[in-house]
């Protein structure tokens, strides 16, 4: 009896097992099967199209003539609120070049008529808020972060800061000292020189290209940061984003309360000129005494509004904007392991736009490298792309779109850009399907603007290092770097 219990129980276990390796076996095949079917690339990775509608905000036009985008996000216990303001830097006296950026920072460290400095830092630091404001070549912006239980504070604060600004003697001194010193510092990285002499030779004489000096740091006073303010710092110049946990008609009024007084002006604010379009071959070189050189090469490009915005876009993303994919740097970085970074940057602009190839490589590779960026670019001017890099860079900025509106403020913020830049209402609507319109033949059109026989080429390092001298590509000017 026990004998055939054993029998019959070793039968089962051999059942069991047997079971088992099927299982397992079917599970290896069909791994087997998808193995197949695995792509060799992510870039291979099929996906279903992307069905995406961007969310909005709504645009309410308060009676002092502010502009506000606002949109109610519950899902967190905060509120933001960011301001664009239609001033800059492109409107400063050129004997007063910084002022703008003075009055940015000033306006929010030198407290208003009716706080110190200390009072508004304490006040924010008990409620954990923030307010921020910065103005730059062509529009200032201001911002506001505090919980929902701190909105009414939070808001006064900042409309106070807006509207009336102190400007503290001491904090104005302390601005221009810390303005000075970087100054006096710039000349310090070599990336910073580039850009900033490559921006000053592709603007030439348009304010965009003015750069302050400790000269013109020490001419500005307290008098033209109020007067600056009082030019640019009124309703009509000014739109906010708002998001957060808030009901709708609740915020209005209480915006409207807190900017109560800020009265219009009927003062509007021309675009200063856009930079004059000139192709014209420049190379240009300032030592610094570095193992590396950096490299800048660009020129003026197709502005925003232009039809062949989205076609060029494209064709910027393939040449060099999308990291170790693009043509630059496949061919420089991966293959010939020239360059620590390379790539290529273009902004589209209102009324006009900027391209311009970025490179940092070794001093002895430094003219290698020039060559390449060169060839690089003719030879796409010269044959375009292929199908398979046009579908590819098409979904990838689709797709990278998306991400432009993770957040409730995102949305509300990129709604009023495109208001500020007086572009389409639909703009982002269009987006996605302009992008997808691109074709193989719009490729080859835009390549025109590709100017790299007249382009700007600035390169800051050792030439005594380099592989070949600079003068094989052009006639060389050279940049002297003065502490200003």
């Amino acid at each position: 009896m026990i004998v055939k219990r054993a029998i019959i129980s070793l039968y089962l276990i051999i059942i069991a097992v047997t079971v088992c390796l099927c299982v397992v076996a079917a599970g290896r095949l069909a791994s087997f099967a998808e193995d197949a079917n695995t792509p060799q690339h992510p870039r291979d990775m099929i996906f279903k199209p992307l069905v995406f509608s961007p969310p909005k905000g709504e645009r309410v036009l308060l009676n002092n003539g502010m502009v506000l985008y606002i949109l109610e996000d519950h899902e967190l216990p905060v509120l933001n609120l960011s301001a664009v303001i239609r001033t800059g830097s492109v409107y400063e006296p050129a004997d007063k070049a910084g002022l703008a950026e003075l009055t940015g920072g000033v306006m929010r460290t030198g407290g208003t008529r009716s706080m110190t400095p200390d009072e508004i830092n304490d006040q924010l630091e008990y409620i954990a808020g923030a307010v921020e404001i910065g103005i730059g070549s062509e529009s200032g912006s201001a911002s506001l972060s505090v919980m929902k239980k701190d909105t009414d504070i939070g808001i006064k604060i900042f409309a106070d800061i807006m509207m009336n600004p102190g400007f503290d003697q001491e904090k104005l001194d302390l601005a221009k000292k810390q303005e000075i010193e970087a100054i006096r510092r710039r000349n310090d990285n070599p990336d910073s020189i580039a850009f900033r002499e490559f921006r000053r030779l592709l603007y030439k004489d348009n304010p965009r290209g003015r750069v302050s000096t400790v000269k013109s740091i020490n001419a500005i006073t307290r008098k033209d940061l109020i007067e600056f303010h009082n030019r640019f710092f009124h309703p009509e110049n000014v739109m906010l984003a708002i998001s957060g946990d808030f009901q709708r008609d609740e915020m209005v009024k209480k915006v409207e309360k807190a900017f109560q007084n800020w009265e219009k002006t009927g003062v509007k604010i021309p675009r200063e000129l856009p930079p004059s379009y000139s192709f014209e071959k420049s190379i240009n070189y300032a030592f610094k005494d570095v193992p590396q050189s950096t490299i800048v090469l660009g020129h003026l490009s197709v502005r925003k509004t232009h039809p062949d915005y989205f076609p060029f876009k494209v064709l910027n993303f393939i040449l060099g904007e999308s990291g170790f994919n693009s043509r630059l740097t496949s061919e420089i970085r991966s293959n010939r392991g020239l360059a620590y970074s390379v790539g290529s940057i273009y902004r589209g602009d209102v009324e006009y736009g900027v391209f311009a190839v970025i490179c940092q490589t070794k001093s002895v590779t430094t003219s290698k490298a020039i060559s390449l960026i060169y060839n690089i670019i003719k030879d796409l001017k010269k044959n375009g792309v292929t199908e398979k890099e046009l579908q590819w860079a098409k979904e990838s900025i689709i797709n990278k779109f998306i991400f432009s509106f993770t957040s409730s403020a995102s949305i509300v913020n990129q709604q009023m850009s495109i208001d500020y830049d007086n572009l389409p209402e639909d703009f982002l609507e269009k987006y996605q399907e302009n992008i997808s319109r691109v074709t193989f033949e719009d490729i080859k059109r835009v390549a025109k603007y590709l100017y790299p026989d007249s382009s700007i080429l600035v390169v800051v390092g050792k030439s005594k290092d380099f592989d070949r001298p600079l003068s094989e590509f052009g006639k060389v000017h050279e940049i002297e770097l003065k502490d200003e």
